[in-house]
């Protein structure tokens, strides 16, 4: 199965929680295929993908930045996309009390 596939089965938008959110830097065929997603799911991906972008000067997102966003954010988003090094527990315990599904892949760092 791959990370798409497994975007795909998690991704079941209802009400506010229509969107996807990765953590960046992200290669192009993720994004390309989450668009593909929430295009198929009747979403614009230019309003339902977000991107998890690293503070200025750093390369990448930030476990701390990546929870606070979905502690803020994630009752609207059904499937957080982020590199393990991008995540902790605490980025694991804002997706479980946000209802969102937390998906680890191999993205750059």
């Amino acid at each position: 199965m791959t990370i798409l596939d497994r975007v795909r089965a998690a991704h079941r938008p209802v009400g506010r929680r229509l969107g996807i959110a990765v953590g960046m830097p992200a290669p192009r065929g993720l994004l390309d295929g989450i668009a593909e997603i929430l295009r198929d799911a009747g979403a614009a991906p230019a309003r339902r993908l977000a991107h998890l972008r690293p503070r200025p000067g750093e390369a990448a997102t930030r476990p701390g930045d990546a929870a606070y966003f979905i502690e803020r954010y994630g009752h609207e988003y059904t499937v957080i996309v982020l590199a393990p090094a991008h995540s902790n527990d605490a980025v694991a315990e804002a997706c479980t009390a946000e209802g969102c599904a937390l998906i680890l892949t191999t993205l750059p760092v």
